[in-house]
């Protein structure tokens, strides 16, 4: 792969993930891109895993009616943080980051953004009180983020 990032998109097979590259990014690289490719796969594989089972989580405050922690949100957008560096690291860019994300995790997109403006204006975990409700950020989530980031340091 050269020093730009090819994008990269996923689709469902089996329980797991096939990768595809644009046909122009194929013919251009000299090198064999399978093992890369194998290699973004299984990188968005694992995380889809995480997500869901960060989403599951969610899903079952919701449920019990119980105060949902807004740093449990906040590891979600960071596990989505996460999986955009690590295919970086590969020279990839996933192509429609919501699309993928809606897909696979069954989330409304609108959410989806909201989680990840919570994580991206909140970069440190630890700047999210334990005790701090989701429903407090959800609202103005980018103003939120920016006033605990201020607070935190």
């Amino acid at each position: 792969m050269s020093d730009k990032l090819a994008f990269i998109s996923f689709e469902p097979s089996n329980e797991h993930f096939t990768a595809f590259l644009p046909m122009e990014e194929l013919i251009s690289n000299d090198n064999d891109p399978e093992p890369t490719l194998k290699k973004g796969a299984e990188i968005y594989e694992h995380s889809i895993k995480k997500m869901r089972s960060l989403v599951n989580e969610i899903q079952n405050f919701r449920d019990r009616r119980k105060l949902l922690p807004a740093r449990k949100v906040w590891q979600l957008g960071d596990a989505i943080f996460e999986l955009q560096h690590e295919l970086n690291n590969l020279s990839f860019q996933l192509d429609g980051l919501y699309d993928h994300l809606v897909r696979d995790l069954g989330v409304k997109r609108k959410w989806l953004e909201k989680v990840v403006i919570f994580r991206r204006y909140l970069p440190d975990e630890n700047a999210v009180p334990q005790s701090l409700n989701w429903g407090r950020c959800e609202k103005g989530t980018r103003q939120a983020a920016e006033k605990l980031q201020r607070d935190y340091r």
